[in-house]
């Protein structure tokens, strides 16, 4: 339908030009003419390299008309005139058709990039179909867990080692987060010095997942509080296809918690579009800011929604 809107519009504009060209060859020859013929009657031979044309366009006009025109005693041939005027009607007839032939123009114009419109939308609906295949296929989760544990009882008055039993209450709260969560479906646990890597290979359960980290770091952090221990905890999480190694995805996760930002599962936006796709989803996605991490991307973190009582 494209190619025949854009081989009317070629049509209407050959036409507009045609139109164009016969106005101002009928323009000039109402000039010559009219000219000719008035010099002429008053005696003055000026306009004498026009008598040929004015002689072929008389004998072109007496087919049709062959009458004198008497005025003030005078005969003349009306030829002339009568051409004149009916060139000064065609050239305003022209003119009307134009405007209707632009008015085309403009419908044909409109048809057109209604058309483009409708293709640049079936075009872009492909590339978000195929984006979202690409992203459904996405069904590795990679989580990140960092504590920090610092104790209570040191203070600048008392003083103290705050470095004391650090390394042992982390790596506490270390095993007692693995106690918790190991018996989770799909998964797969690694430690390296005060981080835990988690990686889950199934992304459907990745709400139940954060849940039960968000538990089990909530459960770690109150005992830790009774013995007067604050525990800060980090958390990254991304997702990726199955035929991309961890090994690829760890640097960027790690970066994320560079972040220093605590109480919340960070990611990036590759997480985000996937876990949007899900049509349940217990966290909000709310964006940190745009950072320089591996390239600029914006961060986003995972909080869980409020569920309103009902009454």
């Amino acid at each position: 339908m494209l190619s025949i809107y854009k081989f009317i519009q070629k049509i209407l504009r050959l036409c507009v030009n045609i139109l164009f060209v016969t106005q101002i060859i009928l323009m000039i020859l109402v000039f010559l003419t009219a000219t000719y013929w008035f010099l002429d009657l008053l005696g003055i031979f000026y306009f004498d390299f026009v008598a040929p044309l004015a002689g072929a366009i008389i004998s072109f006009m007496h087919t049709f008309y062959r009458r004198e025109i008497e005025f003030g005693g005078v005969s003349f041939d009306g030829s002339l005139l009568l051409f004149d005027l009916i060139s000064i009607c065609i050239v305003f007839c022209l003119t009307k058709l134009k405007i209707y032939l632009y008015r085309a123009m403009e419908y044909v114009q409109y048809s057109i990039d209604k058309c483009l419109s409708e293709i640049e939308n079936d075009f872009n609906s492909d590339l978000q179909k195929d984006l979202e295949k690409n992203i459904m296929k996405m069904n590795n989760v990679a989580v990140l867990v960092e504590f920090s544990a610092k104790s209570q009882m040191i203070d600048t008055k008392w003083g103290g080692d705050p470095e004391a039993g650090v390394k042992e209450k982390e790596n506490e709260a270390f095993k007692e987060f693995y106690e918790a969560i190991k018996t989770f479906p799909h998964c797969k646990f690694a430690k390296t010095d005060n981080k835990m890597i988690i990686l889950l290979n199934d992304f459907n359960q990745v709400d139940k997942f954060l849940q039960y980290i968000d538990g089990a770091i909530n459960e770690i952090r109150i005992n830790m509080k009774k013995e007067r221990w604050l525990l800060s905890s980090y958390v990254a999480i991304e997702v990726y296809d199955k035929n991309k190694e961890f090994k690829e995805v760890y640097p960027t996760v790690q970066k994320l918690l560079m972040l220093r930002l605590q109480g919340e599962a960070l990611c990036y936006g590759n997480f985000k579009l996937r876990y949007e796709m899900e049509p349940i989803r217990e966290y909000e996605l709310i964006m940190r800011g745009n950072y320089t991490l591996t390239d600029t991307e914006n961060v986003w973190s995972l909080v869980r929604k409020i569920k309103q009582k009902k009454y």
